[in-house]
């Protein structure tokens, strides 16, 4: 989804070229000019015109316009908190006299960004990069390395992009904007104390879910979903397959070794709306193929070691005809909490209720029971922002990391990237830190959460983010993909319990079961396991390993002062003997290495 919105007085964006943002028109609404591409059936510009307000809706909404011209008229009338109301994953702007408001989803899948032009207009946008060529932006090295070393820290970094003066708006606030150009944010939604009742809230992540599901298909003439086996993919392939009228093709993509196919084709039997089909995956796109063709991206992307397989079956299903494809991404990121919930158990009233959670944690994750008692209840008596300031200590090497699973049970927990990166830039995400603990003595979130919907808010807003870059790549190969987990009223059901009851060591997504339980196969409830990919990873970086040595040999990140080259060449030899290694910080370094990559050709192509 791209957009880009600026004083319809002033004309500041050029006219993009039809081969880079097609199907794009341009709307004026009061003062305001918007540009807009769609792609997709379900995913288009709604307008709503009442006395004092125009009210522009971007994206997948389900509100009806009857409810729409209510919301326009109560933020006509000074209620900007009314946005919220706008169901769907969108962007909502509200155009008034005098100024306007302007907000994205709640997951953080659609972020709005702005910068001010030299002559001080405001520009919006949804693509940071964009904005920040129209306004001769340069890179933000500090921002890179804090998004690398605290990515489930979002409010410490996400209000900032990879470009300095290009900002973004927090999920859940809005960006005010007068016509003179004064710009300002506020938070408008707010999330009520957690009811505590599971079966209440299951009811009501069904509803949202089955709406965001049946709304999309409606739309579409030829939807498709995922089905990897998984209790996530599943359900929204059932759901699916109840609101269409002829069969759902069930998109299974199969490796040797992996359990999932077995686990989807007896999903896809059990559910005659659905019609399966199982891809198998080819070498030639092991993970770490193709890294020296790589699409270029809004922000840098850590899921670039399953790029090329990524780009592989997107193209399949714009072959296949898919005009809408559902996935059950978002589906841990808004069902699971953080294992950090456990210092919300971590008081005398609810002590047996600890001791149950961490028996069951440390039977399944092999660790100490007392390990996680004692990690629970020094976060409980520990503030946000003193544990900040800790963490900003061990990044200087002044404090000792603790280890084990129990490392997790914490506030704030950086990347193993550490292990990789400058003490130059260990220092200036450090520095950040102690900046962000000396504003905000809790987390940056809507509402007064607990500890563990807090931190596991924070990184839903991480996920969402990485989220969209993905759905920008499906757009490129022809696929409109949407991931209905990550809909403003699927969040809202999840977080209507606390942490500790939608995370058990006992049930896998106890919420999922009680929204979902009877409609989805029996074989799917009592799924523990996902398949593991591990094997075939280290195979791709094995085969790739001289590509690998070559992008992270002199590399940029190198220049900017992030990452040690050195450092990060061991960690490729090690993993080419087969020695483990953390994939996931790997993948962070090798993404963020060929974004700036990408980035540089893309200036010399503007300058050319």
């Amino acid at each position: 989804m791209w957009w880009s919105a600026s004083s319809a007085d002033r004309g500041v964006f050029p006219t993009p070229p039809a081969d880079e943002r097609p199907n794009w028109t341009v709307v004026d609404a009061g003062w305001l000019r918007l540009r807009h591409g769609q792609f997709g059936p379900s995913a288009g510009l709604r307008r709503v015109d009442v006395a004092g307000c125009c009210l522009l809706v971007i994206g997948f909404c389900v509100t009806p316009s009857g409810e729409l011209s209510g919301i326009a008229a109560r933020v006509a009338g000074g209620d900007g908190s009314a946005l919220a109301r706008v169901r769907g994953s969108r962007v909502v702007i509200a155009v008034r006299r005098d100024d306007l408001l302007v907000m994205g989803d709640l997951a953080g899948q659609h972020v709005v960004f702005f910068a001010r032009t030299d002559d001080g207009e405001v520009v919006l946008g949804s693509h940071a990069s964009e904005l920040a060529h129209h306004t001769d932006r340069s890179l933000d090295p500090s921002w890179l390395a804090a998004r690398l070393l605290v990515p489930n820290a979002s409010d410490v970094w996400w209000t900032g992009s990879p470009w300095r003066g290009v900002r973004a708006v927090r999920p859940g606030w809005a960006l005010r904007l007068t016509r003179e150009g004064q710009a300002t944010t506020t938070c408008l939604d707010s999330f009520p104390q957690p009811h505590g009742r599971l079966r209440k809230a299951g009811t009501e992540l069904r509803t949202a879910l089955t709406e965001s599901v049946r709304n999309r298909v409606a739309a579409a003439s030829r939807p498709t979903v995922d089905l990897s086996g998984g209790l996530d993919s599943s359900t929204v392939a059932v759901l699916a397959a109840g609101a269409a009228m002829e069969q759902v093709p069930a998109i299974t993509l199969t490796a040797d070794g992996v359990e999932d196919v077995e686990i989807a084709a007896a999903v896809a039997r059990a559910v005659p709306g659905l019609a399966h089909e199982q891809w198998p995956i080819p070498d030639a796109v092991l993970p770490y193929s193709g890294l020296d063709a790589v699409p270029v991206v809004d922000e840098p992307d850590s899921n670039v070691a399953t790029l090329a397989r990524s780009r592989w079956w997107l193209r399949l299903l714009a072959e296949f005809g898919s005009d809408l494809h559902l996935s059950g991404d978002g589906g841990d990121a808004v069902l699971i909490a953080l294992p950090a919930y456990l210092a919300d158990l971590a008081c005398p009233r609810r002590l047996p209720e600890l001791w149950r959670h961490v028996a069951g944690w440390a039977r399944l994750r092999h660790q100490a029971p007392h390990a996680l008692v004692r990690a629970a209840s020094a976060v409980r008596r520990t503030s946000y922002r003193a544990a900040l300031q800790a963490e900003a200590k061990r990044l200087r090497g002044v404090a000792p990391s603790a280890s084990g699973w129990a490392r997790l049970v914490a506030w704030v927990e950086h990347s193993r990237v550490a292990e990789w990166m400058t003490p130059t830039a260990r220092n200036a995400v450090a520095q950040r830190l102690d900046e962000h603990a000396d504003a905000h003595p809790s987390p940056v979130v809507p509402g007064e959460l607990g500890i563990g919907d807090a931190l596991s808010w924070l990184s839903l807003a991480t996920f969402g983010r990485a989220q969209r870059l993905y759905t920008d790549l499906a757009a490129t190969m022809g696929v409109d993909h949407h991931a209905p987990y990550l809909d403003d009223t699927v969040v809202r059901a999840c977080w209507s319990v606390a942490a500790s009851l939608r995370t058990t060591p006992d049930r896998a997504k106890p919420l999922l079961r009680y929204a979902m339980g009877e409609l989805v196969p029996p074989q799917l409830i009592g799924r523990r396991t996902k398949g593991d990919y591990t094997a075939l990873v280290y195979r791709g970086l094995r085969e790739n390993a001289p590509m690998l040595r070559e992008v992270l040999t002199r590399s940029r990140l190198a220049e900017l002062g992030i990452i040690n080259d050195r450092a990060i060449q061991t960690a490729i030899d090690r993993a080419a003997a087969g020695v483990p290694i953390p994939l996931g910080a790997f993948d962070a370094v090798v993404g963020t290495e060929l974004w700036l990559r990408g980035q540089e050709r893309n200036r010399h192509a503007c300058l050319d």
